[in-house]
């Protein structure tokens, strides 16, 4: 790569930044995002799996002045995503594109809706992204120099990956493959097997630090521990930082998940996938085909298109099979192999355009340039309309009210908190517990409240034992509120509505 691509990298990297900042949503959101907004800040950990790298480095924005902690975290996202367009351009380069496809497959990815709202709020799938470019590139540069620190930088970034989100562990059967059909020195394997201890030991590290930590605005005390016996645990089966880590990483909750839709309804999923993204196949596919076949001046790279086929499938296969709702965000990694392949698809088309005898040199290019323009054309006024609306294109109906009404949430959750005695504890709903504990704890320092999530087993609609045996523990010296009328409880207590909405619990 010549000079010019450093150039190149940071203009993608600067356009794509700003672009989302555009559409960033601006504060306090709710569920998963308003978890990761408070505990960047607070420094607890978070549902499973933790995360606690993702964590500390989010901590990092925080500490920047760009305002409210929470919007802060945004534009951690925003970053990340940002970063990763950029690192699509250098993965494009090093499999042999030239500049103009490796421009559009960093704007195919930038563009794509999914990716595009992942840039825009509180979420871990940017920041995963960033590791899964970052690994391949490292895997492809270690490839063309052949100095295996390339290989420590990937195997660091795979370990790393446990503690941002493991789903970047499903790259390591292709990348273990790659190495099997590549690496011939046994310095390459030892450098790759140290990346990836030193990666899970710093991994470890973090989870170690904040599990210390502890804080009271968590996902242990928040969710767990007042509810231990929905998952059949007592105080002793949660008393340690390696069984805490198992629990997070072996959750007993999402145990029926894995491979849990049935065939029908996996294949469904693959179909809609495929349908809502035929154009780009158009251009993947040669793509594909075109890392199978000699050029002029380039090896024949099939060993890189094992790699990032394997990679495309094993996240197809588990985004079909992963029995969750929000399925849809693992495929944001399917997302960037295909924007590398469509990139590889409008550079085969020059290269072929090359090939034809006395066609003047400027055509190739001017051909290359058509089909990105026809290609990105009509994702113009989406971009436009996304810009003057500043929110992400894609969004579902429920999704616009953190953009039409972005203080809404933070407005809603001070209404409740400022209601509250400093030592009360509440039972809600888990997309209202956090937002409850940014307000208290991060915005307000009144750090004796605590904020339970009421059912935390999907399912299972009756509190918990252990979650009774904590109210009958607490209720005469703690306030204790239901922001649903507790129907269980009351024959052993008297429930009353407050004037701000919630329900305090009194003995009889």
């Amino acid at each position: 790569m010549k000079r010019i691509d450093p150039a190149i990298v940071l203009l993608l990297f600067i356009a794509s930044f700003g672009l989302y900042i555009c559409t960033l949503a601006p504060s306090l959101l709710s569920g998963d995002s308003a978890e990761f907004q408070t505990i960047a800040t607070t420094l607890g950990i978070g549902h499973p799996t933790g995360y606690p790298v993702y964590i500390l480095l989010a901590r990092l924005f925080t500490l920047l002045p760009t305002g409210e902690p929470a919007a802060s975290v945004n534009l951690f996202s925003a970053f990340s995503a940002a970063l990763t367009v950029a690192l699509v351009y250098l993965i494009l380069r090093k499999l042999g594109a030239w500049r103009i496809p490796a421009i559009f497959g960093s704007l195919v990815l930038a563009l794509t809706p999914l990716f595009w709202k992942q840039a825009s709020i509180a979420e871990v799938y940017a920041t995963s992204a960033v590791c899964q470019a970052f690994l391949l590139l490292a895997m492809l540069q270690w490839r063309e120099t052949g100095d295996s620190r390339w290989l420590f930088l990937a195997g660091l970034l795979g370990g790393l990956s446990l503690g941002i989100h493991t789903a970047v562990a499903l790259s390591a059967p292709a990348v273990l493959l790659y190495m099997l059909l590549t690496a011939r020195r046994r310095i390459d394997w030892v450098h790759a097997a140290l990346g990836a201890l030193t990666g899970a030991l710093i991994f470890f590290t973090a989870f170690i630090f904040l599990d210390w930590k502890n804080s009271t605005a968590g996902y242990y005390n928040a969710v767990v521990r007042p509810s231990l016996s929905v998952w059949n645990m007592t105080p002793l089966d949660f008393d340690s930082p390696f069984e805490r880590l198992a629990f997070l990483y072996f959750p007993p909750q999402f145990r029926g998940q894995f491979f849990g839709v049935a065939p029908v309804d996996a294949l469904q999923r693959l179909e809609n996938f495929t349908a809502s993204i035929s154009w780009k196949l158009i251009l993947a596919l040669p793509g594909l085909i075109a890392l199978l076949i000699p050029r002029r001046k380039t090896p024949v790279r099939w060993r890189e298109a094992v790699l990032l086929s394997a990679v495309l499938i094993g996240f197809l296969a588990f985004a079909a099979t992963y029995n969750v709702d929000d399925f849809h965000v693992y495929l944001i990694p399917a997302a960037l192999i295909l924007a590398v392949f469509m990139g590889l698809g409008v550079n085969a088309i020059i290269d072929m355009a090359k090939l034809i005898p006395k066609l003047p040199g400027v055509v190739p290019a001017v051909l290359g340039m058509l089909i990105i323009i026809i290609s990105l054309y009509p994702n113009a006024h989406g971009v436009m309309s996304a810009v003057e609306d500043r929110m992400p294109p894609g969004l579902e109906d429920w999704e616009t009210g953190a953009y039409k009404f972005p203080h809404a949430r933070l407005l809603e959750a001070e209404h409740i908190v400022d209601g509250l005695e400093d030592n009360a504890i509440v039972f809600t709903d888990w997309d209202r517990v956090y937002d409850y504990y940014y307000v208290a704890h991060v915005l307000r320092g009144r750090t004796e409240m605590d904020f339970h999530e009421t059912f935390p087993q999907e399912g299972v609609t009756r509190l918990a034992d252990s979650a009774v045996a904590y109210i009958e523990a607490n209720i005469d010296s703690r306030p204790i509120y239901f922001s649903e009328r507790p129907t269980q409880l009351a024959n052993s207590y008297r429930v009353l509505r407050t004037g701000f909405g919630l329900y305090h619990l009194f003995k009889k």
